[in-house]
């Protein structure tokens, strides 16, 4: 075995600009060929100079099993050293890959033994206190059968609820959050979509995090780090920065470690009070986690250093690092920014919103000194950063620079149209239960008016099938002789996307973005931008789930006149027939 990562092949798995980009940067660096599989197209990681070759599969177009069948003929066909993944729902499938794996790759993933403690949040905490590590007081809890007045009671307000794991092996394609419940109705809300739930004490701290490398249960490399920005509702922070290690947090991940006999990456997160300097660990996330750009910048370099354990007989260790350096990831701080303005000025006033967000935005001028980077931005590879740069900004500069925006809208859906005749059209909204629906039956009565045969379907984009239309949508439909009594919406997938030959209709932004970042080889168009004038043409036909019985009515208006001109539209060229 060789000492050199150099020429050595890898494939990556991931999607966000923090770790995924992380380790792509880190491994073509140390002059690993790179190829990766990424989770969403749009991601601005793929573009960065060390990827030699992009598969593009995800969750949401694809079934479990599609997705798991191509990931494993890549791999069997691609001759890699290592595959890392960068995301948790990567590792349940690569594990049944790895069992079958006659090659020589190296999966970076833990042993399906250690799987329990390492993701699962009730073992984690079982773990914890037999090892005696501080964990918040909580226990695992049936929802349906214990009240709101019983959970106040025993744990107070706010309370924080947990799904015990974040992804379900069985529906990797939905991630289950948790939840800091401040009120009744946040209670409630979460209630609704599980039956049993890690039931915590809310701890007041800052979150904090401590980096791991271990190899046989011992600890190679670490690093520790501080939220500082804490998003309100939870999730990872946007803008961290590095801190000295903490003997006892990084002794309870050594303690773990050790049991577990573990070997890999992992970030164990604690939350810190710094009034009585107590402390408690969260969870374990045993893969790479999304503040590694910060451990990277600072000196502590992760997914190399893994390759080298994994890959070559060198052992390097790595304890030190520049305890000055910051990051602030663009994307997530900027809706964070624009979260707490809002919030602050619902809550304080407007003056006092501005005062708060000018402090945190002169924040950026640590910048200067050299120690705070942005996760996406690196000066030998730029085009990651310009491109989520772009994605964040882009379409708010195009629309304040846009002179005439109808006429613009106008053009874009001639624009959008195909070059080839059309043979079948597929009508798509998010839940398939109230635009869709009436669109697909209305273009079908009115493409047989005209004695045009082509196939129209509808489907969502929401993941759960069979649901039916809402009463005020059946309601609202038979004023165009439109029956939606009998149906059932149908989940949207690649399978049902035929390239060169079909034209698919979609009604909003949110459609457009979908469509972009999870599917390939189609033809769409916006219905919003063949409204006529008068009312359009428009940039969305706005979704009526939320909104009042006129204004369902307006949508349904909009679609009829809508697919009146882009028929028109298309008999003129001659791609129906």
């Amino acid at each position: 075995m060789r000492n050199s990562l150099n020429t050595r092949k890898a494939l990556v798995l991931g999607e966000d600009t923090r770790s995924f980009l992380s380790v792509i940067r880190s491994l073509g660096e140390a002059g690993m060929h790179v190829e990766v599989v990424t989770l969403d197209n749009l991601s601005p990681s793929i573009h960065s100079k060390w990827v030699k070759k992009v598969f593009r599969l995800n969750y949401q177009a694809l079934t479990q099993k599609q997705w798991s069948d191509s990931v494993e003929n890549i791999i069997n066909n691609g001759e890699y050293d290592i595959v890392i993944p960068c995301d948790e729902r990567s590792i349940y499938p690569l594990l049944d890959i790895k069992e079958r794996c006659k090659l020589h790759t190296v999966f970076a993933i833990p042993e399906r033994g250690v799987l329990g403690p390492l993701f699962d949040k009730k073992e984690t905490r079982k773990l914890a206190k037999e090892l005696n590590i501080p964990v918040a007081e909580g226990e695992l809890t049936n929802l349906q059968t214990t009240s709101n007045e019983a959970l106040q009671t025993q744990y107070g307000l706010p309370v924080v609820l947990k799904p015990a794991m974040s992804y379900n092996s069985e529906q990797l394609s939905h991630r289950n959050s948790v939840v800091i419940a401040k009120n009744e109705q946040d209670i409630d809300a979460f209630r609704s979509l599980h039956t049993h739930s890690l039931v915590e004490r809310y701890f007041t701290g800052v979150g904090m995090g401590v980096s791991i490398l271990s190899s046989k249960g011992k600890i190679r490399a670490a690093f520790a780090h501080k939220r500082v920005s804490e998003p309100e509702k939870g999730g990872g922070s946007s803008y961290r920065k590095a801190v000295p290690l903490d003997s006892g947090m990084l002794d309870a991940c050594q303690k773990i470690c050790r049991h577990l006999n573990y070997t890999g990456v992992g970030m164990f997160e604690f939350k810190h009070n710094a009034q009585t300097n107590e402390w408690i660990l969260i969870e374990i996330n045993a893969r790479f986690w999304g503040s590694l750009p910060l451990a990277v910048f600072a000196g502590v370099n992760f997914p190399a250093l893994l390759a080298y354990y994994l890959l070559t007989t060198h052992r390097p260790n790595k304890l030190t690092y520049n305890q000055k350096a910051r990051a602030r990831n663009l994307s997530a701080d900027f809706y964070d920014i624009k979260e707490s303005f809002d919030r602050e000025r619902h809550s304080t006033g407007l003056s006092a919103a501005v005062r708060k967000t000018c402090a945190r935005l002169l924040s950026l001028s640590y910048m200067l000194t050299g120690n705070e980077t942005i996760d996406s931005f690196k000066w030998n590879d730029k085009a990651p950063f310009f491109i989520e740069l772009k994605q964040l900004f882009g379409d708010k500069v195009n629309k304040l620079l846009t002179i005439n925006r109808k006429r613009a809208l106008e053009n874009k859906g001639r624009e959008s149209l195909p070059s080839r005749p059309i043979k079948h059209i597929l009508v798509l909204c998010y839940g398939n239960i109230m635009r869709s629906p009436f669109a697909t039956e209305l273009l079908r009565e009115k493409l047989q008016q005209k004695g045009i045969n082509v196939p129209v379907s509808g489907a969502g984009f929401h993941q759960k099938q069979g649901r039916s239309a809402p009463k005020r949508c059946i309601t609202t439909a038979q004023q165009w002789n439109i029956n939606l009594e009998s149906h059932r919406s149908k989940t949207f997938n690649q399978d049902m996307v035929k390239p060169d030959e079909q034209l698919i209709i979609y009604f909003d932004l949110k459609h457009e973005y979908l469509l972009a970042r999870f599917y390939q080889k189609y033809t769409a168009v916006n219905l919003a931008h063949f409204v006529p004038p008068g009312r359009g043409p428009l940039e969305e036909i706005v979704d009526p789930y939320d909104g009042t019985d006129d204004g369902l009515k307006r949508c349904y208006e909009n679609i009829d006149t809508g697919l009146d001109n882009l028929l028109s539209q298309l008999v003129h060229l001659n791609l129906i027939e």
